[in-house]
């Protein structure tokens, strides 16, 4: 214990952490309090991206489809994609460090601080910057959809929502790139002969330190704040305001709608097929509308505090250090349980609200299923069959039976 304690002295004083070029990667420290992260990302984070990943994988299959290809399918495609990414990459370190309890015995590679780095933190954040701004293109198309229905044709095709999803991603990882190339890596052993343990320490680039660490770190989290999260959360705010008063509007012109076929109907005994069929395709629209506007809100529920803890967190950057940072690393910790548990919701939602979406889940998944379940009891009742009919064929007649005994075959 005195000679781990001397190390980390050594290391807290090494020169570049003092100037503040480099830092050393402690998986112990890095996301939290050990009695939480354990817990948390040991047991149930994996849980959880488990049946994301399960959810977001048949959200996937379903709208892939191609009777399911349309504007709105396309970008909640991928939605579910760059979702699935944001959670996939961290898996293997959660489960190596926290589930085997490797998080004090890692033995460090510049390649393996490289690959730490890359995947708990750059990689996520690229998709989860694409789905911040997919849920924003999304919440747009519908609003053109509803509310500008005559350019809609023209604005909204499967062609302009693939390169929509394709360009938005694009951007979210160039966004990121110097992110890529903004540090290097080094290993540190210390210890004797007989034990010794690697310390992972991260350079700073000196492209980097020749324009400050200040501007660049805090142009970059300035950047996140403002374009990937305080402006695509006040814009859904208000379009999903906007969506939900005119998917009202629209609910009001479909009773009255309604009452007008009804009084026709009891006048003339006829039933106008082509007002039915109105009803039924404003009917359609506006589930989709309230879908949508679900989808957005849970979205909003998880972000929006997100969003404050990352604007303080680079205010008080900023300005004055004003942040307990063991506080926001245990709501972060809670934050990102949040985060995942809101994932597999979004499959919920498709099934409880989206007609054809159930019906295509039905077709691709469940009815397969049913058969692949009653083939297989369908396989062990010719065998029993075959069992009773030769237990009938060497039934002993019984003494003065006369009749015939048949074998079913």
């Amino acid at each position: 214990m005195e000679e781990n304690d001397e190390n980390r002295t050594l290391l807290k004083n090494s020169s570049c952490e003092m100037n503040g070029t480099c830092y050393k990667l402690n998986a112990s420290e890095y996301l939290g309090p050990l009695d939480l992260v354990e817990p948390i990302y040991g047991f149930i984070v994996p849980v959880l991206i488990l049946i994301t990943l399960i959810s977001n994988t048949l959200i996937i299959i379903v709208l892939s489809r191609k009777q399911m290809k349309s504007p709105t399918n396309i970008v909640l495609l991928g939605m579910a994609v760059c979702d699935l990414l944001t959670v996939i990459f961290p898996v293997p370190w959660y489960i190596y460090l926290y589930t085997y309890n490797n998080h004090g015995s890692v033995e460090w590679t510049a390649f393996r601080c490289y690959m730490f780095e890359l995947m708990m933190e750059t990689l996520p954040q690229i998709f989860h910057t694409s789905t911040n701004w997919l849920t924003l293109a999304l919440a747009v198309q519908r609003y053109v959809y509803v509310c500008q229905a005559a350019i809609a044709k023209q604005c909204c095709t499967n062609f302009r929502s693939q390169v929509l999803v394709l360009s938005i991603v694009g951007v979210s990882f160039l966004h990121m790139t110097t992110r890529l190339i903004d540090r290097g890596y080094s290993v540190e052993y210390l210890g004797d002969d007989d034990v010794t343990s690697s310390v992972c320490t991260v350079h700073f680039s000196n492209w980097l330190q020749k324009i400050t660490l200040d501007v660049y770190f805090l142009s970059f989290f300035w950047f996140r704040v403002v374009f990937v999260q305080l402006i695509p959360c006040i814009s859904l705010v208000i379009l999903n305001t906007f969506l939900f008063s005119a998917m009202k509007r629209a609910e009001r012109r479909r009773q009255k709608l309604l009452e007008r076929k009804s009084r026709v109907t009891s006048v003339t005994n006829t039933v106008s097929e082509p007002c039915g069929r109105e009803n039924k395709r404003q009917r359609d629209a506006n589930s989709t509308t309230l879908m949508l506007i679900i989808v957005i809100a849970v979205f909003l529920i998880v972000e929006i505090p997100l969003m404050v803890i990352t604007a303080l967190h680079t205010i008080s950057s900023s300005l004055y250090e004003f942040m307990n940072y063991e506080v926001v690393k245990k709501i972060m910790l809670l934050m990102n349980v949040a985060l995942c548990i809101s994932y597999p919701v979004n499959f919920g939602i498709y099934c409880g609200m989206s007609r054809q979406f159930r019906d295509t889940f039905k077709m691709l998944i469940i009815t397969p299923l049913m058969r692949l379940i009653t083939g297989a009891e369908e396989k062990t009742m010719p065998a029993t069959a075959e069992a009773t009919n030769i237990h009938r064929r060497v039934l002993p007649r019984k003494p003065g039976n006369l009749e015939i005994q048949t074998t079913q075959v």
